[in-house]
């Protein structure tokens, strides 16, 4: 094979970098585009276990989940009788493993799906609410419920949620008028947050093993929302916001655009978003300003993103009517090599390989859809995200440049439509 001239391979190079320098994690190009849920019943909750799969919950026992997305919604409660009443929370491993909470007659009923929804087990049953739901793992995982008798509902499990039990290290409510609030619970080990109805923040460090509690100095009467990111800055909002630095030791007063109660907030790094009433709001600077960015058609509730997501953001939000929207952000910037649409997901060998500074990836998709190209080091550690969004059907090519990474192996893989594949490079410095 003949080689090219330095001179042209330089230009090459160069231009395929000037083509791809907005890749995702430099611009995210955020929207919310409504899907269709299938129902017309007040959604209540939703899970976000990826960009792909994700559940959701609401009035009259419904239950609906995506594997692809949002593309498709589909019945996953289909064999009634079993779930009762409002579905109140939501949380889930994967497109099969779900478990949820409902309220129906002054009871509290916790159920689990091992197989997407075919078939439901009641778990537990108590005489309270449960609002809150969280599976740190396959295996271990808490809920959240109003106080009986002088203590809070804090529910483990360690079985995969097929058994709970009241935690020993549940805390003693404050005041005898205390509650809690849907949405108003998270879960990051060691932390854990959850708010209540006289506007307090119980705050754990340690997994639970001990609680304290703050004023989150916010007007109305209820927690209504709260959500901290990786470095401790969060909000806790009500009818108005505050925010804190500190993990939700202190907060401070925060003006936040719109009118009535702000229903769930969630985000990383310096981006935020909340919803309030049929807007979404979103904070490029940690809360510093907010802008309305979206009108849904009806009322929201409830907005969940997936768990530890690096990159650009993605996630769900519901409400009233059956309204479903999604967060997207369609990858720009990557070099589209011809106006073929491809009959097979392909990745190529990069080349140069060894490489160093830059690298040329090629690589197919024949089907438009959320897609993501990944470099990972020796142990497996995630080390760059090259792009991570949504992307047309077409042949594609993108320039790397690891400006931040040492000398060695590195692994990158495609993943797209259910296709993954895997390839090796190598970096010399």
């Amino acid at each position: 094979m003949k080689e090219l001239h330095p001179f042209i391979s330089f230009l090459t190079a160069a231009l395929l970098l000037l083509l791809s320098a907005n890749t995702l994690g430099q611009n995210c190009n955020y929207s919310w585009v409504q899907q269709n849920s299938g129902i017309a019943n007040q959604l209540t909750c939703v899970k976000a276990v990826s960009e792909l799969v994700a559940w959701t919950g609401g009035a009259n026992a419904i239950v609906r989940k995506t594997t692809d997305g949002g593309a498709t919604w589909v019945n996953a409660n289909p064999n009634t009788g079993v779930i009762t009443g409002m579905v109140n929370c939501i949380d889930a491993l994967d497109g099969n493993t779900a478990i949820l909470t409902s309220t129906t007659g002054g009871n509290a009923f916790i159920y689990r799906t091992a197989n997407g929804g075919v078939n439901w087990v009641n778990v537990h049953t108590a005489a309270t609410v449960y609002f809150g739901l969280k599976m740190t793992d396959a295996q271990n995982g808490f809920a959240f419920g109003d106080p009986v008798g002088n203590f809070w509902q804090m529910l483990i499990t360690t079985n995969g949620g097929s058994n709970w039990s009241l935690s020993p290290t549940a805390p003693q409510r404050l005041s005898n008028i205390e509650t809690c609030l849907p949405n108003s619970f998270q879960v990051s080990l060691p932390n854990i947050w959850w708010g209540t109805s006289i506007t307090t923040v119980y705050r754990s460090t340690n997994s639970g093993a001990s609680f304290t509690s703050h004023e989150a100095n916010v007007t109305g009467i209820y927690i209504l929302a709260l959500h901290y990111n990786q470095s401790g800055v969060g909000f806790s909002a009500s009818t108005s916001m505050s925010r804190s630095t500190n993990g939700g030791m202190n907060y401070a007063s925060l003006p936040a655009p719109g009118a009535g109660n702000i229903e769930a907030i969630q985000g990383e790094d310096d981006n935020f978003w909340y919803i309030r009433g049929t807007g979404i709001y979103h904070s490029t600077n940690s809360g510093g300003s907010w802008e309305l960015v979206h009108t849904a058609a009806q009322t929201l509730v409830h907005m969940d993103f997936p768990d530890g997501r690096t990159g650009c953001q993605t996630g769900w939000a519901v409400g009233y009517g059956g309204v479903v929207y999604k967060l997207i952000s369609p990858v720009t910037g990557i070099n589209l090599l011809n106006s073929e649409v491809p009959v097979n997901y392909k990745l190529s060998q990069n080349y140069p390989n060894p490489f160093n500074p830059q690298t040329v990836i090629n690589f197919s998709i024949p089907t438009a859809g959320f897609t993501e190209l990944k470099v990972y080091d020796i142990l497996g550690s995630e080390a760059a995200v090259i792009l991570s969004g949504e992307m047309n059907a077409g042949n594609y090519s993108v320039n790397f440049t690891p400006d931040e990474l040492g000398g060695g192996v590195y692994f990158y893989s495609l993943r797209s439509g259910g296709y993954t594949e895997t390839k090796k490079m190598m970096l010399i410095k």
